[in-house]
């Protein structure tokens, strides 16, 4: 993953910045770097959300061996 950091602006309840806030003086950890790490965190929850229900899928619509065979292009 890139260092490149972007700037965006966001709108946020105060009560959430100062709890940010008070997050950030007493881990060291910036509010950016807070907010970074809590929707990385989101995502990898998500994208597991998302592999299990991959996972469950059946396909029963995909053709057996012999069948894929035949419907192939032949290469000459």
């Amino acid at each position: 993953m890139s260092n490149i950091k972007e700037r965006i602006s966001i709108t946020i309840m105060p009560s959430l910045n100062e709890t940010l806030e008070k997050i950030s003086l007493n881990s060291g950890i910036s509010k950016s770097q807070l907010v970074e790490k809590a929707i990385k965190e989101m995502f990898k929850k998500k994208l597991n959300s998302d592999l299990k229900k991959l996972a469950k899928m059946k396909f029963d619509d995909l053709p057996n061996e012999d069948n894929w065979d035949l419907i192939q292009s032949k290469i000459d």
